[in-house]
């Protein structure tokens, strides 16, 4: 059952890779020369990076789990990541000047896709 309601359907696509063998395969199934794919982090320092493809309309969310990341940290990451994805949409849709409550249901659901996806696979992970 899914429990999710959309007040639009985002004009983008978005999705997770929580490892660089992930995110090399998607960026393979986007069909990026790997002369044009990013790295899997923005910077070494970085614990999550939202790649955004104009041209394919899509964000790839990547968060690098280490042994000491709690849960929430990464709830925290990708709410944080989450935001960008937002703002992208804002851009890309023309919209300047959304109310409050469509910024907020907007936000919370882009990070209950990501963190459903967080939570799959992980749960594939401990099968």
């Amino acid at each position: 059952m899914n429990l999710f309601n959309d007040l639009i359907v985002s004009p983008i696509q978005y999705g997770l890779c929580l490892s660089e063998k992930s995110f090399k395969k998607t960026m393979n199934e986007i069909g990026l020369s790997k002369i044009d794919r990013p790295d899997f982090m923005a910077s070494n320092t970085a614990n999550a990076t939202a790649h955004i493809f104009y041209e394919h309309n899509i964000v790839v969310v990547c968060v690098k789990k280490n042994k000491d990341t709690t849960l929430i940290q990464m709830a925290g990451l990708i709410i944080h990541e989450s935001v960008h994805i937002w703002q992208w949409i804002k851009e890309h849709i023309g919209e300047v000047n959304p109310s409050k409550e469509f910024e907020a249901y907007s936000i919370q659901r882009i990070a209950q896709t990501l963190l459903s996806e967080y939570i799959e696979a992980n749960n594939e992970r401990a099968r």
